[in-house]
């Protein structure tokens, strides 16, 4: 039975291999046309689905923001515990598209017009096109820990915070936290 089937498999090449070749070109672009058929679906999906979670701006929650820095603070070898307070030199907002209208009157007076994009989300819901989302910016952060008596400990401290905040590390205060908190 195996032999048989290895005997047509040898008459099949035989017989495809040459139309292969001499039709490669054609086999070629029809196997891209069918690629990219199956690709484009998917392709299609994962579009809607960024373009839905950027209609969405993130809002900035600062405390949950200081709670997450300072679970990795304390993660720090010789850090200990741990107290953040970061300022704020501003809060984060969002850009959203707008359109812009130029009218010129008769008297060579021109005007200008402008409203919000929307976008319908198909049940009278409607709204504004973000363009992007500005994250806030730090203006200082101020740093309790249990090590800070200890240099490494303030050098890592601050370094990391000044990278994480987006601030110079003459922005950052490291300080050791009274044993009576």
């Amino acid at each position: 039975m195996k032999e048989q089937w290895k005997e047509r498999l040898r008459a099949a090449q035989g017989k495809i291999l040459p139309l292969a070749v001499k039709y490669r070109a054609v086999l070629i672009v029809l196997l891209a046309g069918v690629l990219l058929l199956a690709s484009g679906g998917r392709g299609a999906k994962q579009e809607t689905a960024a373009t839905d979670v950027s209609a969405e701006p993130s809002s900035f929650d600062l405390a949950s923001f200081e709670q997450q820095l300072c679970g990795k603070l304390a993660a720090v070898d010789g850090v200990g515990r741990v107290e953040l307070m970061l300022s704020l030199e501003q809060s984060g907002e969002a850009v959203y598209a707008v359109n812009t209208r130029q009218t010129t009157g008769m008297d060579s007076s021109e005007s200008y017009e402008s409203d919000l994009t929307v976008l319908s989300d198909g049940s009278y819901g409607e709204k504004p096109v973000t363009v992007k989302n500005l994250l806030p910016t730090f203006r200082g952060a101020v740093v309790l820990c249990d090590g800070a008596d200890d240099a490494q400990v303030r050098l890592a401290v601050t370094q990391a915070v000044s990278t994480v905040c987006g601030i110079g590390t003459d922005k950052v205060t490291v300080l050791k936290m009274s044993d009576a908190s």
